[in-house]
C-alpha cells in the first residue's frame, strides 16, 4: 500500500511539472524583448489591433514583465502579469494570467476591443474609426483602465493615460502619431458618448493593415489591401469591409479623389439633394464635381446615397484620368467582345474600350453594365489603373 501511494505522488508531480512547465516558459525571465514583441505581434494579428498600440500599452503597463526578477508572477495593486490585468475582470483565469503570458496578452488585447466596439455607446469616436489609422485609438485607450476623467488631457495634459501611450509610440517605436485636438473636449470630466472627433489632418496607418475578416480568401484581398496600405479605403465597420457589397456614389469619389491625388475643393453645391451627402464626404463629392467626374441630373440631383452601375463607374474612372492619358486609344483599336453593350451611352463605350486596351478589364462574354459594381470590383479597377496606367 505504501508504494502504491509513492507512486500516486510520483505521478501528481510529473503531472504537475507538466502543467506548470510550459506556463513559466512564457516568462519574461525567459523571453527576450524581441520574442515577447513577436507575441504581442501574434495576437495584435489574431485580434486585428495594430501592433504598435498594444505594444505600446504592454510596455506602458508592465515594461514587458510577466515576472518578477525573483520568477513570481508580476502583480502590482492587484493587477497581473504583462498587461496589469485588473481583478475586476472576473471571467479570466487567474492563474494563466500569472503563468501565461501569451494569454495575459490576449486578455489586454480584449479589454481594449471592449472600449473599441463601446464607440459611440459609451465612448467617443474618432473620425469613421478605420481601426488602420492608429490616431482612432484614443478613446479605447483612455478607458483601458477605467473610463476616467483624469484621462482628460484638458485636465492632465501629456500625463494623461492615452496621451503618455501617444507619447510611447513616438519615442520607443519610432512612430509618428497625432493627438486628437483636445478643444472638442470639455475643460473638465467626461466627453459625452455622442461626441465625434475629426480625424487629425495629419493622421497615420498601421505598419500592417487590419485584415477584414471577410477578406480571407476573398479573390480580389490583394487590390483591397493594396488600397488599405496607401489609405485610399477603409471598412464600413470593426472588422467588415463588405466586398461583395453595391458602393453608393459618395463612397466612390472618395476612392477616386484619394486613387488620382485630387486636391479636396471645399465648396457647397448647387445640388437639391447636397444635404443628404454625409459630412465626411462633401468635400470629396464637391472636388469630383469640379473635376467633372460626378455630375447633376437634368433636374439638378446628384444622388448621393445612389449605388453605382459598373457603366457608371467606368465612365467615373474614365473621367479622372489626367486627359494626356484617356486620350491614348480609339475605339476602333481594340474590339469589345462583350455581347450585352445594348443601350450603353457612347461614353460607356468609350471608357469600356480604354480599359479593356489597358488590361483593366478582362475579356469575358458580358459585362453587365447595369448591375451595380461591388466594392471589391472597384478596387481592383482603381488598383490596376494605379499601377499600370497611372504610374
Amino acid at each position: 500500500m505504501r508504494k502504491r501511494k509513492k507512486l500516486v505522488a510520483f505521478t501528481l508531480i510529473l503531472v504537475l511539472s507538466i502543467i506548470i512547465q510550459p506556463m513559466t516558459s512564457f516568462g519574461t525571465t525567459d523571453l527576450s524583448h524581441e520574442e515577447i514583441e513577436k507575441i504581442i505581434e501574434e495576437v495584435a494579428e489574431e485580434k486585428n489591433i495594430p501592433a504598435v498600440i498594444l505594444k505600446a500599452l504592454a510596455w506602458k503597463e508592465s515594461q514587458y514583465n510577466q515576472f518578477t526578477s525573483k520568477g513570481a508572477p508580476f502583480v502590482s495593486r492587484g493587477n497581473t502579469g504583462i498587461m496589469q490585468i485588473n481583478s475586476v475582470h472576473k471571467h479570466f483565469d487567474r492563474e494563466r494570467l500569472k503563468y501565461d503570458i501569451k494569454y495575459n496578452i490576449e486578455a489586454g488585447a480584449d479589454i481594449l476591443l471592449g472600449r473599441w466596439y463601446a464607440s459611440g455607446s459609451v465612448y467617443p469616436k474618432v473620425g469613421n474609426m478605420d481601426p488602420n489609422v492608429l490616431e482612432h485609438w484614443y478613446f479605447a485607450l483612455w478607458g483601458y483602465n477605467g473610463w476616467v476623467a483624469r484621462n482628460n488631457p484638458n485636465l492632465s495634459g501629456k500625463k494623461a493615460f492615452q496621451e503618455e501611450i501617444f507619447q510611447l509610440i513616438r519615442d520607443k517605436y519610432n512612430q509618428p502619431i497625432t493627438s486628437i485636438d483636445a478643444s472638442y473636449l470639455p475643460g473638465s470630466g467626461l466627453p459625452k458618448a455622442s461626441l465625434v472627433v475629426p480625424t487629425p489632418e495629419i493622421h497615420h496607418f498601421a505598419e500592417k493593415p487590419v485584415l477584414f475578416i471577410d477578406l480571407i480568401d476573398h479573390p480580389k484581398r490583394e487590390y483591397i489591401e493594396g488600397l488599405f496600405e496607401m489609405g485610399i479605403v477603409s471598412g464600413v465597420g470593426n472588422d467588415l469591409f463588405l466586398p461583395d457589397a453595391p458602393i453608393t456614389r459618395e463612397q466612390m469619389t472618395k476612392i477616386l479623389v484619394d486613387g488620382f491625388e485630387l486636391d479636396l475643393i471645399s465648396q457647397e453645391l448647387d445640388a437639391i439633394d447636397y444635404q443628404k451627402i454625409v459630412d465626411w464626404a462633401r468635400d470629396y463629392i464637391a472636388t469630383a464635381y469640379e473635376n467633372d467626374i460626378l455630375t447633376t441630373d437634368d433636374e439638378g440631383y446628384i444622388y448621393p446615397k445612389e449605388y453605382v452601375t459598373r457603366e457608371e463607374a467606368l465612365i467615373m474612372l474614365y473621367k479622372g484620368l489626367p486627359e494626356e492619358i484617356s486620350k491614348e486609344i480609339t475605339e476602333s483599336e481594340k474590339a469589345i467582345p462583350y455581347d450585352d453593350l445594348k443601350g450603353v451611352s457612347p461614353s460607356g463605350h468609350k471608357a469600356i474600350a480604354f480599359f479593356l486596351e489597358k488590361d483593366v478589364l478582362t475579356d469575358q462574354q458580358s459585362f453587365r453594365p447595369k448591375d451595380f459594381v461591388t466594392r471589391g470590383e472597384l478596387c481592383k479597377w482603381m488598383y490596376v489603373i494605379m499601377e499600370n496606367i497611372l504610374k
